[in-house]
């Protein structure tokens, strides 16, 4: 057996903390041919790998090419090229005679135009990128990841994030469990606070100058904090309700000065009254007088510009009085709708701070039962001390897929699909 063929071995953890021991199932009769390192020059082309091509002078002839379905290539100057089931120096022959006979032509520094043949040292085709592997199974982050020649099964589990039973971190369940916990008392915390942010909006919307909390399942270890969140809670309240009699207070004050100044206009309107009555009867008497001709019209000029002058006067009170009482009428509603319109804030905010308790009780939900899948998980793999791993590598062969067992130290080739199945002891019940 070849120093290759012996790096099949059964697969172990490659972190020295990890908990449990992985032992593959190999089928030995087919790993000799699993186990042979990628041979890049025996390499036979598939669909999906890339071609390189490139031709030293001529940088606009550099292509990258992928290999189609039909295993069609199309490159510069060449056109459409099958290389399926080819290697790479397969290509590169065939490339190199079809294009020794042609020439393209090369513009010198003196601006003249040379037609210049190809060389073979000029040629460069190679593999630039080979078909990605798949992986699949009971691994953190199944699906495909790049191959490199020398890849081995342990380096794809490794790049996939590690073995994970059912989708479950087993990897380090102490860590796991501290995790969520950590988050689990995180969302506590704010719930605790909705909660008592929540209660002062009801306090609110009932008039209570006191913030009630019930008092159904406390946790002592956030007394502290929920001690600080409902000072902090009352004192946002008090706030709230002087903000509001300072308001109420200042929209009182404006409607007392407003009936202050509708008294003195109603005595302004009488008097405008009185004394347009009075004037009119003047200028009545002055006319009888004038048409006597025992007065100049002066007097009656004067006379009839006095009633002018009230009836003005008269009009100005009475627009001044109007405006008053809208004003009047706007500082009622303004005292109406506070209470209105911050009841109807105080309904939404509630909305939404219950919706958002609703969430986070559903999240808390959701981290205690992985806190407790992962808890049982730890207790079942201290318990048993070991789980069994299965890889299987399907590899096309002659157009033929066949999987065959494989170890971590399989060595993989391009567009191998690796399987992963963690096999629980007999008997074992882990919750999904």
């Amino acid at each position: 057996m070849s120093n290759r063929s012996a790096r099949w071995r059964a697969g172990s953890c490659a972190a020295p903390a990890c908990i449990f021991l992985l032992i593959a199932y190999a089928n030995l009769s087919n790993g000799p041919a699993l186990a042979e390192e990628h041979n890049v020059d025996e390499y036979r082309l598939q669909t999906g790998d890339v071609i390189g091509f490139a031709v030293i002078g001529y940088p606009e002839m550099q292509k990258r090419a992928v290999i189609d379905q039909s295993g069609i290539i199309v490159l510069p100057v060449l056109g459409p090229l099958n290389v399926l089931q080819k290697t790479i120096e397969d290509v590169r022959k065939e490339v190199i005679e079809v294009l020794k006979p042609k020439s393209l032509p090369q513009r010198s520094a003196d601006g003249t135009e040379n037609w210049t043949n190809f060389y073979p040292d000029q040629i460069i085709v190679d593999i630039e990128e080979y078909r990605p592997v798949y992986i699949d199974g009971d691994i953190a982050s199944p699906g495909t990841q790049a191959f490199r020649p020398g890849m081995t099964v342990r380096q794809a589990v490794a790049a996939g994030g590690g073995y994970k039973l059912g989708r479950g971190e087993v990897a380090n369940p102490e860590l796991t469990v501290a995790d969520l916990g950590g988050r689990l008392d995180v969302l506590r915390i704010k719930y605790q606070e909705s909660e008592i942010k929540a209660a002062r909006i009801k306090a609110q919307l009932s008039g209570a100058r006191a913030i009630e909390v019930p008092d159904a399942e406390r946790d002592p270890s956030l007394e502290p904090r929920r001690d600080e969140a409902l000072q902090q809670e009352q004192k946002h309240l008090e706030a709230l309700y002087a903000d509001q009699e300072k308001e109420r207070a200042s929209i009182k004050l404006a409607t007392t000065k407003a009936a202050e100044r509708m008294g003195y206009l109603k005595e302004q309107q009488k008097a405008d009254q009185a004394g347009a009555a009075a004037d009119a009867t003047e200028l009545v008497r002055l006319k009888k007088l004038f048409e006597k001709g025992l007065i100049q019209i002066t007097r009656v000029n004067d006379a009839q510009r006095a009633v002018l002058l009230s009836a003005t006067r008269a009009l100005q009170t009475n627009a001044e009085i109007s405006r008053l009482e809208r004003d009047q009428g706007d500082l009622q509603r303004t005292l109406e709708k506070l209470t209105d319109l911050s009841r109807i804030d105080l309904l939404a905010n509630l909305q939404t701070e219950s919706a958002a308790m609703t969430q986070m009780r559903a999240e808390m939900d959701s981290l205690a039962k992985q806190i407790a899948y992962v808890r049982q998980l730890r207790i079942d793999l201290v318990a048993e001390g070991s789980r069994r791993v299965t890889i299987g590598v399907t590899r096309s062969n002659g157009g033929q897929a066949e999987t065959t067992g494989a170890t971590d130290d399989t060595l993989l080739a391009p567009g191998d699909t690796i399987t992963i199945t963690l096999q629980a002891p007999p008997g074992e019940a882990v919750a999904n």
